[in-house]
């Protein structure tokens, strides 16, 4: 009957193959119940990691109650726990998971490796710098490995150290201090690089002080010397004048110019700043009496023994003309 010999052709291949008979063993593990499939996830699934970088991957295994794999990569290294260390040289790989329950079963991963790029790095020149109170200085900022090369000044002191520009111009406090301006990358701001700022104590303004020119003099009774002042220290250049001896000295204008007393003598001019109100200067100024001519009437005359005559002189100084009268009387 065909369908008997059919049924024992079938039964001794089975036996045949069972025993290992005209075939080859099998790699690929045991296979799934029919009509089930396993599966294998790699997670994650695509990742990206710096050169010799480490990554722990996982599976997910179903449709086979042994959901153990078999770890593979084309490069780097991998543990059997999924420990994977990426090779050293940039490219994309692959890592991959067989399920030891189907060896037909694999997951894959794709591994990108790109080399870590250099940080963003920022340098302010100068690095130190000393300043006077008030004053300012400039500073400027290199940012290294980024395409935007701005970055963000800032004061690190809260308080009492002055500011800065957006433009790096630093203005100093009106008193000492030791401050530091910083410079932020704008694409990076925990990139940052700071310069240390000295500021030194203000100068003390030069004291205000008063010269007279010329430091002393002479001018006969009545006339006039001028005097000039300088002042230094001060914006403001002018003086007040005066006479120390008050009006019995001579008087004096707002200009400097010194008029003599008509009596001889040594007097004193004084040039006050009226920026401080204390500085001065004073200048010694000597008086002389100068007769410029004297007269006599009548210039002659003639007197019996015993007679008289009255004279006049008129004595003229550098003050004016003033006469005197004598009565001379002829001897006997």
């Amino acid at each position: 009957m065909p369908i008997t010999r059919l049924l024992l052709a079938s039964a001794l291949l089975a036996a045949v193959a069972g025993c290992g008979g005209g075939g080859s063993p099998s790699t690929q593990g045991p296979l799934p119940p029919a009509g089930q499939t396993v599966t294998v996830e790699v997670r994650p699934k695509e990742i990206q990691v710096a050169p010799g970088g480490t990554v722990d991957f996982s599976t997910v295994v179903t449709g086979t109650a042994d959901t153990s794999v078999t770890w593979e990569a084309d490069a780097g290294t991998i543990s059997q726990t999924g420990s994977y260390v990426a090779p050293l040289a940039a490219g994309t790989y692959t890592v991959s998971a067989t399920s030891k329950g189907n060896g037909l079963a694999k997951g894959r991963s794709k591994v990108v490796v790109t080399p870590t790029p250099a940080p963003i790095s920022v340098s302010v020149s100068p690095a130190s710098t000393t300043v006077a109170a008030g004053g300012t200085v400039a500073f400027t900022a290199t940012v290294s490995n980024a395409t935007d090369p701005s970055v963000t000044w800032t004061v690190r002191e809260a308080s009492g150290c002055g500011t800065v520009s957006a433009g790096g111009v630093y203005t100093a406090p009106g008193a000492a201090a030791t401050c530091h301006v910083v410079a932020a990358s704008v694409a990076d701001p925990a990139a940052t690089a700071e310069a240390a700022i000295t500021v030194s104590a203000p100068t003390p303004p030069a004291p205000v002080a008063v010269t007279v020119s010329p430091a002393s003099g002479a001018v006969d009774a009545c006339r006039t010397l001028t005097f000039t002042a300088t002042v230094t220290g001060a914006a403001n250049g002018a003086v007040t004048w005066s006479v120390q001896e008050g009006a019995a000295g001579g008087s004096i204008t707002s200009g400097g110019v010194y008029t003599a007393p008509d009596a001889a003598g040594t007097y004193h001019v004084v040039a006050t700043s009226q920026a401080s109100g204390t500085a001065s200067a004073v200048a010694a100024v000597t008086v002389n009496d100068r007769i410029l001519g004297v007269s006599v009437s009548p210039a002659t005359v003639e007197l019996a023994p015993g007679a008289s005559a009255q004279f006049t002189a008129t004595i003229t100084t550098t003050c004016g003309a003033y006469a005197t009268t004598q009565t001379i009387t002829a001897p006997n």
